[in-house]
């Protein structure tokens, strides 16, 4: 969660103080209707109780861009796309959107902090036909786990903002079942 710096609100409690006071005036960007940092956003509005304007853009880029310019005061931004302009001071970073603070920014806090149950995280995962034999299921399954514990796979996945969960097929299932309902 980034906001440009003109906002008065520099913390997460002040966003939704200066929201709830502005209702429908805080315009929030996305890359576009139904992607990822829009549903963050909806989320965010929802467990916040907050009324803020949705402004689809038509990708990452312009959104970042008229943020930038303050067109609009807040997105929901892949941390990768914003870190430069946070760390030079173009963007505030308020909050980031996984459920615990990223190694990338470690003294931004997570909307979680605030925000108790919100978690809004992109993923990947590999998912294989039903009729995959169960052994190669488990081979695949064996073999990415060992590259995402590898010291060189894990250092270059924190440099671009990401974390690695290994775990079982039956917690990846578990984990889009949640997601699903979510």
């Amino acid at each position: 969660m980034v906001a440009n710096p003109l906002l008065p609100a520099k913390t997460v409690g002040e966003f939704i103080a200066y929201a709830k006071a502005h209702p429908g005036d805080v315009r929030m960007g996305s890359s576009g209707v139904g992607g990822a940092n829009h549903i963050a956003g909806e989320l965010f509005k929802m467990l916040a109780g907050v009324d803020l304007l949705h402004v689809p853009y038509r990708g990452e880029a312009p959104a970042l861009s008229d943020l930038l310019g303050g067109q609009v005061q807040v997105t929901f931004s892949p941390l990768l796309g914003s870190v430069g302009n946070i760390r030079s001071g173009k963007l505030r970073a308020l909050a980031v959107t996984g459920a615990t603070r990223a190694q990338l920014l470690r003294d931004v806090p997570a909307l979680a902090e605030f925000l108790p149950g919100y978690e809004a995280s992109q993923w990947y995962g590999l998912a294989a036909p039903r009729s995959t034999p169960v052994e190669i299921v488990e081979k695949l399954n064996r073999e990415i786990n060992a590259a995402l514990v590898d010291p060189g796979i894990t250092a270059r996945l924190t440099e671009l903002g990401s974390t690695s969960f290994p775990g079982s097929a039956a917690d990846f299932g578990r984990f889009l079942a949640d997601e699903t309902e979510k």
